[in-house]
């Protein structure tokens, strides 16, 4: 996971266009970014308790929640829990079982329960009982508003801990779920976590609650990360958000990015990046695509590693057809990791005012040039090759074309070393230039 701020625009012409995440190599991204009123079993999670009937199913709501440093803010929706109903759990991508896992998650609450209960835990690859790593919320008996966290290894005999700190139904807080696997006892595995008002640490600090043991036995596996509505007596009412996992506290958070942008001059288009800092960021690979499915490689940019100042990135896609384009950055850590980050909106470029040719790409060639032209009107495009005698030597073009910018690709293999001349006609219309292929 990264954490990422939107920041005002240096270039006042930019279009400014808010990033989202897609995908990490984590072991859970959910932004929920699918329509308000959808059930959540639409996208990937599993409705497990009761295992029947449609119950009070957790839904998408509308909007999500934002939290200053930590995601992109105004991307997707978030999910609702309720009193009552049927719990969710969602896969790890794959199964843990050594180490640590640290779930993050958003969370804010407007109603909760004096009893309290547990609203998300984790829970073992092959079990939809065995809950590791309970988070609950309990109201404060001073205030209806008021309320603290607590925590439990499994189940309740094992002990609640609750916080000392008082926390405010409508607020939104930034909770860090942590599971430690140990290997003295089947009892020792610990569980801890994080509460957060406001920042997002860099660094893993001391955990709010925790690490606690219990007495419960330990996970044999982790391999879901599950939310729980309760019930109606005891359970809060609840919005979540944001929910990644991963294997350490760095990993899960690698770059911070601040802005993501574009500028469009006719057929060339410039991206424009900031990352605030980052921890071992191998680079970026700058991705195009036409229908928002089918991705293409068209750059690489190096990263900076790990430093903690401003670092400023720019990549210019050129000479693109007229057309609509979406665009993608993924970044890539050193480690391995990997998040996209997506421009929302598309990138059109539209049609030119004037007939022209351009100069061939690379020139001189060996054995593959590009040819650029731009036609205003609709008409019969013909692109013909003559050698230097003025020989007809190929038709490497002859069909009827929109209005638009077009790339021509031009493979002389077969062909000897030498002057040829490439010639564009259409709609009245001509114009010749000089290409040169060196074998």
């Amino acid at each position: 996971m990264t954490t990422k701020t939107i920041f005002t625009a240096m270039y006042a012409a930019l279009l400014m266009l808010i990033l989202t995440v897609t995908s990490k190599a984590q072991l859970i991204e959910e932004s929920f970014e699918y329509p308000e009123g959808d059930s959540i079993g639409a996208y990937g999670w599993v409705h497990f308790s009761p295992n029947s009937g449609t119950l009070n199913r957790i839904m998408v709501t509308s909007p999500g929640l934002e939290y200053s440093g930590y995601q992109t803010e105004g991307v997707g929706n978030a999910a609702r829990l309720t009193s009552s109903g049927q719990d969710s759990y969602k896969l790890l991508s794959s199964i843990q079982s050594s180490g640590s896992v640290y779930t993050f998650f958003l969370v804010k609450f407007d109603t909760v329960r004096t009893s309290g209960d547990y609203f998300c835990s984790y829970l073992t690859s092959t079990s939809t009982t065995n809950f590791q790593g309970r988070v609950y919320a309990r109201k404060m008996s001073s205030s209806a508003n008021n309320f603290a966290f607590g925590l439990s290894k499994t189940t309740t005999t094992g002990g609640v801990e609750y916080t000392d700190t008082v926390y405010t139904t409508g607020s939104t807080y930034l909770l860090v779920l942590k599971y430690t696997f140990n290997i003295v006892s089947n009892t020792d595995d610990e569980v801890s976590l994080y509460i957060f008002e406001s920042g997002v640490p860099l660094n893993e600090p001391a955990p709010t609650i925790g690490p606690l043991t219990g007495t419960g036995n330990d996970a044999a596996d982790l391999g879901r990360f599950a939310l729980r509505q309760g019930s109606s007596s005891s359970a809060a009412d609840l919005t979540i958000d944001e929910i990644f996992s991963g294997t350490s506290w760095n990993g899960l958070l690698p770059v911070e990015l601040s802005n993501f942008s574009s500028y469009v001059n006719g057929r060339d288009v410039t991206l424009y990046w900031t990352s605030e800092k980052e921890i071992n960021n191998a680079g970026f690979e700058v991705e195009r695509t036409s229908s928002e499915n089918q991705w293409t490689k068209i750059g690489f940019v190096y990263g900076n590693g790990t430093v903690s100042n401003e670092n400023y990135y720019s990549f210019t896609d050129r000479s693109l057809s007229t057309g609509t384009y979406f665009y993608r950055i993924k970044q890539l850590d050193i480690n391995g990791n990997f998040e996209y980050f997506h421009l929302r909106n598309e990138i059109k470029i539209g049609i030119p005012m004037e007939y022209e040719l351009t100069q061939n790409y690379p020139n001189p060639f060996n054995p593959v040039t590009v040819i650029n032209y731009q036609i205003p009107k609709k008409g019969n495009v013909s692109l013909t090759l003559y050698d230097i005698s003025g020989r007809e030597v190929r038709s490497l073009l002859n069909e009827i074309k929109e209005a638009g910018y077009y790339s021509v690709s031009f493979n002389g293999s077969d062909l000897s070393s030498g002057i040829y001349f490439y010639s564009l006609n259409v709609n009245g219309f001509k114009d010749t230039k000089r290409m040169m292929l060196l074998k």
